[in-house]
């Protein structure tokens, strides 16, 4: 009976198995990498909290609060390795399993982190250009940002003048971002 009353506990140790997802949720509507951790720290801690409490009622001397919140806080694995250990559970294929799902988490993130900061110097590039030729026009924003190869990208820049222009981007070496504009008739002139 304890078996299967355990196995129904599991259900917040999988939702903190799956909290990494959390981060780049959090930091594709926050925009801060700060934000973002203080959100996962949050949704960790609550699972943590309710993980406990759902063991308490299986194991009564089971570990306390403090111990897993320093976990959390430290090294989130800590707890996902002592809680495999402490209940019986293949604590090395949950330690890999929640390892691997925090590495995805921080690539989709650093995936997401990269292409706002392309999106921000193309529109940055933009309005330079649009000063060099004396105009007030400013990139507001570029959307629809399309890999067309390697490190070639073809976007829309939002203009303040309403029109959304179609540009391509290219990334150089050194980091550096080379913007065409494909003008409309009589944008620029």
């Amino acid at each position: 009976m304890a078996f299967n009353q355990l196995k129904n506990n599991n259900l917040y140790f999988y939702l903190y198995m799956a909290a990494p997802s959390v981060l780049p949720l959090a930091y594709f509507f926050t925009m801060n990498d700060k934000a973002a951790f203080v959100v996962f720290c949050v949704v960790a801690l609550i699972c943590v909290f309710l993980d406990l409490r759902e063991l308490k009622k299986t194991y009564e001397s089971y570990v306390g609060f403090v111990g897993s919140a320093l976990g959390i806080v430290v090294l989130p694995p800590i707890y996902v390795y002592g809680r495999a250990r402490d209940t019986g559970m293949k604590k090395w294929r949950w330690l890999l399993t929640y390892v691997a799902i925090a590495l995805g988490a921080a690539f989709i993130s650093t995936t997401i982190d990269d292409n706002e900061a392309l999106k921000t110097s193309a529109c940055e590039i933009t309005t330079s250009i649009f000063k060099d030729k004396e105009s007030d026009v400013q990139c507001l924003a570029v959307e629809e940002v399309k890999k067309v190869s390697n490190k070639h990208y073809r976007a829309k820049a939002m203009l303040s003048n309403g029109i959304d222009m179609p540009i391509t981007i290219e990334e150089r070496d050194n980091n550096y971002i080379y913007v065409t504009l494909s003008p409309l008739s009589g944008l620029i002139e």
